[in-house]
């Protein structure tokens, strides 16, 4: 997924002495429609696999599309919000060839406005279809329900756990606030040329708010060579959090970027640790 706030990034190679860069829910939210998974592109990527199509209805008339992905043995369910850009017809296979290791089923959900999911796409509606997601996925039955977001799905996943009991949390190149993720990409020479202004609709969003409220097991995850959320914001996150060294654990993959952390042993490691305990296997 390499459209993870591209406007941003953008906006950022504009800079100029005297420039200014707005941002605002635009620069952060860009809907991508594509069609169902392709059960060829699934079962090669991941042959255990099988893919049930499923739709969350809300209340005022969008309808969520999701996918359930299960697989033999699994003891736990994934529920998967991807970043920026993700829509499952596209990105759905490459999702099930990284959770393929666990002994997980996987949900994943479109989020509205992208994908097959109706609707107009924003950053309070999105934290809003999380928690129906994660609701639908606990009716559904399956064992204990894990929470995992990537970038922007992060911050849905942290609002989750934050507002709901989940087995436990999973927060892949995550960000602790809007102003100090851009901080993150406006340092040095660049800060001093640029003039950012951020949407208040924007101000403090990230999962610096929600950290507090996680008392799940909790795992952080991020590429030592993410340029895009850099790996220091999740070691904030960590830092911030308040559970017992024990119940959080942090992985910083040395050569992976903003989009492939999840294919690294060490990582699959961590979520086999974390599972094990969610589990009591």
């Amino acid at each position: 997924m390499k459209r993870i706030f591209t406007a941003a990034a953008a906006a950022f190679l504009l800079v100029t002495a005297g420039c200014t860069a707005r941002i605002n829910e635009q620069s952060l939210v860009h809907p991508v429609k594509a069609g169902a998974i392709d059960a060829a592109q699934l079962a090669q990527a991941a042959p255990r696999f099988t893919a049930e199509q499923h739709w969350i209805e809300r209340p005022d008339g969008a309808r969520l599309h999701a996918v359930l992905l299960r697989q033999p043995g699994a003891k736990a369910t994934i529920l998967y919000f991807g970043g920026n850009g993700y829509a499952i017809g596209i990105h759905g296979p490459w999702t099930a060839h990284s959770f393929a290791p666990l002994s997980a089923n996987v949900l994943i959900v479109d989020h509205r406005g992208y994908g097959l999911s109706t609707g107009t796409a924003s950053m309070a509606t999105a934290e809003d279809d999380a928690l129906a997601a994660f609701d639908y996925l606990q009716k559904l039955g399956g064992g204990p329900v894990l929470v995992h977001g990537h970038s922007i799905g992060s911050f849905m996943a942290g609002h989750v756990a934050a507002h709901r009991n989940t087995a436990g949390v999973i927060l892949e190149s995550s960000a602790t606030t809007t102003e100090e993720w851009v901080a993150s990409r406006t340092g040095g020479v660049v800060g001093k040329l640029l003039r950012v202004k951020i949407d208040p609709a924007l101000s403090g969003r990230g999962n610096l708010g929600n950290i507090e409220h996680i008392d799940e097991p909790l795992l952080i995850i991020v590429g030592g060579k993410d340029k895009t959320t850099p790996p220091i914001l999740s070691q904030h996150l960590y830092d911030a959090s308040p559970l017992l060294t024990g119940r959080k654990q942090i992985v910083i993959v040395p050569q992976a970027d903003h989009n492939n952390v999840m294919i690294a042993k060490t990582v699959h490691a961590a979520y086999a640790r974390l599972l094990s305990e969610v589990t009591g296997s």
